[in-house]
């Protein structure tokens, strides 16, 4: 992408450069960034077009490190804002889009061109317009969260939805934001949407030093950043565990369709992770969804002598846990393979 003010795509984006602190801009991989915005440009345009009978462009602006204080103080003073927050990197995003989008998506959705001028709507949108603003925030998400898939795995969990930004409190005033510009195409109809996401969501980018990524331990840096990002999407099967009931053989034989047996919710109510009892907590409601609020974290049970662990190979410390004969051969033969690949990229790294 072309970063010079002068040739921006669009006009608002123009001055995107000025004011950009160089000493923060060293520490972020601009490049990598720029890429990923590409991508998702692209792919959302894909998924917008199969939702939206239009003509649908969608480009990518220009995006510059500031203060967040500043960020709010350049922001339209009403639009629409959504809120999602991003588990991976423990940060929030807002992305704020005009107020004349979801109207101008219904407008072609029932058969308008977008030719007459579409107007912005301050007030509760209708079920419909609900529903295809919805649809609309699924496809954002989707190719969000594609984009950043071969870097760094993340998941977009919606939480509110705000019209101004002097009422939300994203970040402190001083704390330094990414702001990515954005511009989407309904036919002739042009519209804004501005992307604001923490400085510290990029940290990834920067890992810090430590005593065991030295230069004198021969681990590759990128593979082992990789192998724990696959790690952390790997899916896991969770089911809470509301209650459990004893039933005789007899009585189990005489049930019957329409009969109700009598239940009391346990608590705390247990969650299990792949049939591990990890956690516990209070059963409610959160967001208008059903919730469970975490209390305590159950830990699994360790060898009792710390030398008999800091000596023991993986297949011996596995064999101190309360984990199955067979799940154990598996994860030891897994950390053996590890082992071995491990070697074999040093091993070709010093070849080269």
């Amino acid at each position: 992408m072309n970063t010079t003010p002068d040739n921006m795509q669009f006009p608002f984006a123009k001055e995107a450069l000025e004011g950009m602190d160089t000493h923060a801009s060293h520490h972020w991989n601009r490049e990598q960034v720029d890429a990923m915005h590409m991508q998702f440009v692209a792919q959302w345009r894909q998924s917008m077009s199969t939702l939206v009978p239009a003509d649908i462009k969608i480009l990518a602006g220009d995006m510059q490190l500031k203060t967040y204080e500043s960020f709010v103080l350049e922001a339209p003073s009403f639009a629409d804002i959504q809120i999602f927050e991003i588990d991976a990197l423990q940060s929030l995003c807002a992305w704020s889009f005009d107020t004349r989008w979801v109207a101008a998506a219904v407008d072609c959705l029932f058969g308008g061109a977008g030719k007459i001028p579409v107007r912005a709507r301050s007030g509760k949108l209708t079920h419909i317009e609900l529903g295809i603003r919805q649809r609309l925030l699924e496809t954002l998400a989707t190719a969000y969260e594609a984009a950043w898939q071969s870097v760094y795995p993340i998941r977009l969990q919606t939480l509110r939805q705000e019209q101004q930004l002097s009422s939300l409190r994203l970040a402190a005033h001083k704390d330094v934001v990414l702001h990515a510009q954005f511009a989407i195409h309904f036919n002739l109809l042009e519209l804004r949407v501005d992307l604001c996401l923490p400085k510290r969501a990029l940290d990834w980018q920067t890992p810090k030093p430590s005593a065991n990524n030295a230069e004198g331990s021969g681990q590759p840096a990128g593979w082992s950043r990789s192998l724990q990002h696959q790690l952390y999407a790997k899916p896991v099967e969770s089911v809470a565990v509301l209650c459990e009931k004893e039933l005789s053989v007899a009585q189990l034989i005489s049930l019957s369709l329409g009969q109700v047996l009598p239940i009391d919710l346990s608590a705390p109510v247990r969650l299990m992770v792949d049939g591990v009892n990890l956690l516990s907590g209070r059963y409610g409601v959160r967001n208008g969804h059903y919730a469970l609020k975490v209390e305590h974290m159950n830990t699994p049970p360790l060898a009792t002598d710390p030398e008999d662990i800091e000596g023991a190979t993986s297949g011996q410390y596995l064999g101190s846990l309360d984990i199955p004969t067979q799940a154990q051969s598996d994860l030891a033969n897994a950390a053996k393979a590890l082992d071995q690949l491990d070697h074999q990229i040093q091993k070709s790294e010093g070849e080269l």
